[in-house]
């Protein structure tokens, strides 16, 4: 018997009456669990097997798929509809960018903390995206240079730029042709002066944030084994 504290991230009916569930837990990473709920009362419950619930969930069995044997509500987040589908996103993104087994326990609070604050429309658009850059971290792709403040400062005044490698990480572009639309649609660009800015990203300004956002979208569209069907129905 295993057990830890745990999100679904996503669920679907299997054969009968039960359900194939995709689990987020603290302890043992993304795990798929079969499960067999109840409408009202037993071990687990069906609105429990709901997501953007924080659940301590039980479970046995070997393999990829094991069975979950009971679940307990701690607490839930209370998206807006309106944000409903930002939600998912993440869940998505959990889903395609972290493997099964492998423990997670920072990004799991990450997690965690980025649905405690999704419903505030002040800070939305600014969560997700660190929420971004933090999976990109456990992913180790960071989003800083090992290039000094200086340094930095020198070729923001340049308008220098950085391409984004599957491989490397951020490398420093050397060309000089940034305008040209074939060069913006073959490298996924940041710019050195983006760079410092993420330095102190509670200060971060507009423009930043726009900049951060394309890029983004541009890394994980590149990373990803397949479409990320959520972020085409997202407003961000």
């Amino acid at each position: 018997m295993q057990q830890s504290f745990a999100y679904i991230l996503n669920r679907r009916p299997f054969r009968d009456s039960s359900l194939l569930l995709d689990i987020f837990s603290e302890d043992y990473g993304r795990i798929c669990c079969i499960a067999r709920p109840a409408k009202k009362r037993g071990k687990v419950v069906k609105g429990h097997t709901e997501p953007f619930r924080y659940l301590h969930l039980q479970w046995l069995g070997k393999g990829d798929v094991q069975t979950l044997t009971e679940a307990d509500e701690r607490g839930r987040h209370n998206i807006p509809s309106s944000e409903l589908m930002l939600g998912l996103y993440i869940n998505e993104l959990i889903m395609l960018f972290t493997q099964q087994h492998e423990p997670h326990p920072e990004l799991f609070n990450a997690y965690k903390y980025t649905l405690h604050k999704v419903g505030d429309s002040y800070v939305n658009k600014q969560i997700l995206m660190r929420f971004e850059l933090f999976l990109l971290q456990s992913l180790d792709y960071s989003m800083s240079v090992n290039i000094s403040p200086y340094e930095l400062n020198n070729l923001i005044d340049s308008k220098a730029y950085f391409y984004f490698s599957k491989e490397d990480g951020l490398l420093l572009d050397e060309e000089n042709n940034v305008g040209t639309h074939r060069y913006q649609t073959a490298k996924i660009l940041i710019s050195a002066d983006l760079l410092l800015a993420l330095q102190d990203i509670q200060n971060m300004q507009e423009s930043h944030w726009k900049e951060l956002r394309v890029f983004l979208d541009k890394v994980f569209n590149a990373l990803a084994p397949r479409t990320i069907n959520s972020r085409k129905l997202l407003s961000i």
